[in-house]
């Protein structure tokens, strides 16, 4: 067998292996695609630094795998108050698959990082074809919209790419910049000091934010709240879909997922 067909055949079992953890999405892009999109600084309160490279995490990085699952529930839009920090369980579900695929590369004999957080993970959704970088700032899917949440990891073995370009995905659409409740997006731009997501506590409770942070980032516990939503509920993309229930709440299931 050669090599290209060693290649395929890892491929498809990486990618099968990775519905079956979990994931709604699996692309693969080539790490020198990755490294290739220069680096950009990211200024965003006391997160100050440049981004990486594939091989700053995985010194003969090859591919890099990146990871989509659905969100259908506002569950995976909470944020959890743990003392000093803060904790997303979108992130505990998507990790928990990941680890999965890591192991499995891993007892392979390869090399695999996950999480590599000084590498855009929106740029590899984009460049394998997962989506569109959307007027909201968010990777739009063609069928799930933004309703998607993203892991990745950097490996050194050997996959075939995805070259399917998405396109773009907004058009004349400007929904979501209507719908921000602070004025935090203009076209395919984020203020992140601006955005409720980012604006540091202190604003949030002034007397300027105090009730627009209630309306969007509601209180569920003492220590949990929900990001606000309002540009992803404005997308038309994905909207029939977010609202379709899954499991017990409905008695129904969605079998496209």
């Amino acid at each position: 067998m050669s090599a290209t067909d060693d290649s395929l055949e890892l491929t498809r079992n990486v990618k099968e292996r990775a519905r079956r953890y979990g994931f709604d999405l699996v692309g693969v892009i080539s790490a020198e695609t990755l490294d290739n999109v220069p680096s950009h600084f990211i200024a965003h309160r006391d997160f100050k630094t440049w981004t990486k490279k594939t091989t700053d995490y995985v010194e003969d990085a090859r591919s890099v795998i990146i990871l989509g699952a659905r969100v259908w529930d506002d569950l995976y839009d909470l944020v959890i108050r743990v003392r000093d920090h803060h904790e997303y369980p979108d992130e505990w579900r998507g990790r928990l698959y990941a680890r999965r695929l890591v192991r499995f590369l891993s007892r392979e004999g390869y090399k695999a990082v996950l999480e590599a957080n000084l590498l855009s993970k929106k740029r590899m959704a984009e460049l394998a074809g997962l989506g569109h970088y959307g007027k909201n700032s968010l990777i739009i899917n063609p069928t799930y919209g933004p309703w998607v949440r993203y892991r990745s990891i950097v490996t050194d073995a050997e996959l075939v790419p995805d070259d399917d370009a998405c396109g773009d995905l907004c058009g004349e659409c400007d929904e979501c910049v209507k719908a921000c409740p602070v004025g935090a997006l203009t076209p395919y731009v984020v203020d992140p000091d601006r955005c409720l997501l980012g604006m540091p506590m202190e604003e949030r409770v002034s007397g300027e934010f105090r009730d627009v942070y209630a309306e969007h980032s509601p209180m569920v516990t003492e220590n949990t709240w929900r990001m606000c939503q309002a540009c992803q509920r404005s997308c038309p993309i994905g909207g029939d879909l977010r609202n379709k229930h899954i499991g017990r709440g409905s008695g129904k299931v969605d079998e496209r997922v």
